[in-house]
């Protein structure tokens, strides 16, 4: 008897990782050699690029943050999360980072409003 839950893929295919990869590459005017960093070289870039290896889910937020993308973006080709909820995220995050307990309390109810909302799209969609 086998318990072993499924894995969950943080990516939905190696070639299409690769190429969202090469065009937000290209498109931030960064060099492979540029974009490498210690624990993926340039090398593995080119490979990723080519689909012949996905990076592990840290290596591929590290790339996705260098290059100035969402790691869902260069995950899946799309975001994940609802953008309002996303943008209610940010609020939150400079509200905290700002300290006004007002603020804050503020953010964290649109924040409530927000994901309220995304959910009940979805049950719809």
């Amino acid at each position: 008897m086998d318990l072993k839950r499924p894995r969950t893929p943080h990516y939905d295919d190696p070639v299409a990782v690769g190429q969202r990869l090469h065009v937000a590459r290209e498109a931030a005017g960064i060099s492979q050699r540029e974009l490498a960093f210690p624990g993926c070289s340039a090398a593995y870039i080119s490979r990723i690029e080519r689909g012949e290896r996905i990076p592990s889910l840290q290596v591929m937020r590290e790339l996705a943050r260098r290059i100035g993308i969402s790691e869902s973006s260069l995950a899946y080709g799309r975001e994940r999360i609802d953008a309002g909820v996303s943008e209610a995220v940010g609020a939150v995050e400079t509200a905290e980072a700002a300290g006004d307990p007002t603020e804050v309390a503020r953010a964290y109810r649109t924040l409530s409003r927000a994901a309220s909302q995304a959910a009940k799209s979805a049950l719809v969609a």
